[in-house]
């Protein structure tokens, strides 16, 4: 009966890592290495190229600085992804085909959740990796590289809270995609991504050292290079649970709504 199928912690996460497979199954094995592999290399090399020479004149360890940012540039690619295909599922019937099976509608989320760690975990492996190859470190122990790498993926599924939120209420994968490509690189952009704050304008610094972007990046790279790291840390799991929240309540309604 539906309701033995659905209940218990047990069917919850049986049912999600079977979805989470799907999920996965779903991008070819030749996209998943050129957007979870080649290009974050490529990045990494490539803005090393363009901007090492010149952040060494303002004293910036560029390769220590930027894989942070890399990482958390594809966090958000991670996060567009959901929404593609929580907008592809919409438009091709499968959300409505999940509401008429015996299964927890927690299973949808457990299986969106696990894709999305498993991508985020991959593009963060690679990109660590890249780092090394280009004089990165992890200087302040494991525990911090282990915080490093939770906080890239904790930062990849909240964003992904809010994209599926907007993939959910469309049946147009492509447009949603654009539409949060457009949202999402400003926000990189006007952020010490790519360089430090005190780079900017003096009257846009103080918006850029403290929107979330920012915030997390400090952590990051606080994480990483050790020092001072409770406050940064604080800061951006601060700015995590309050986007959360509110994301996560968006998506239960977009997500009740969808059919």
């Amino acid at each position: 009966m539906a309701t033995g199928t659905e209940a218990g912690p047990v069917n919850l996460f049986g049912q999600g890592l079977l979805l989470a497979g799907r999920n996965l199954r779903l991008n070819s094995k030749a996209d998943t290495i050129s957007t979870m592999v080649v290009f974050p290399i490529v990045f990494v090399f490539g803005f090393l190229a363009l901007f090492q020479n010149l952040l060494r004149t303002r004293g910036v360890d560029y390769a220590q600085f930027l894989p942070p940012a890399i990482v958390v540039q594809w966090m958000f690619s991670v996060a567009i992804t959901a929404a593609f295909f929580f907008a592809s599922d919409r438009r091709n019937g499968m959300l409505a085909r999940y509401r008429s099976l015996p299964i927890s509608r927690g299973a949808v989320v457990v299986g969106r959740v696990a894709a999305d760690s498993v991508r985020a975990l991959l593009a963060v492996a690679v990109i660590i990796a890249a780092g090394y190859a280009a004089g990165f470190r992890f200087q302040a122990g494991p525990a911090a590289s282990l915080g490093f790498v939770v906080l890239s993926v904790g930062f990849a599924l909240t964003v992904s809270a809010g994209t599926s939120a907007v993939g959910l209420v469309s049946r147009d994968p492509e447009a949603v995609s654009s539409t949060l490509h457009v949202v999402y690189l400003p926000l990189l952009m006007v952020s010490s991504a790519f360089v430090p704050a005190d780079a900017f304008p003096g009257w846009i610094e103080p918006f850029v050292r403290h929107q979330p972007v920012s915030v997390v990046l400090d952590a990051l790279r606080a994480l990483a290079d050790g020092g001072p790291t409770a406050g940064p840390v604080l800061k951006a799991i601060a700015w995590l649970a309050g986007l959360l929240a509110v994301f996560s309540a968006a998506a239960v309604q977009a997500f009740r709504r969808a059919a």
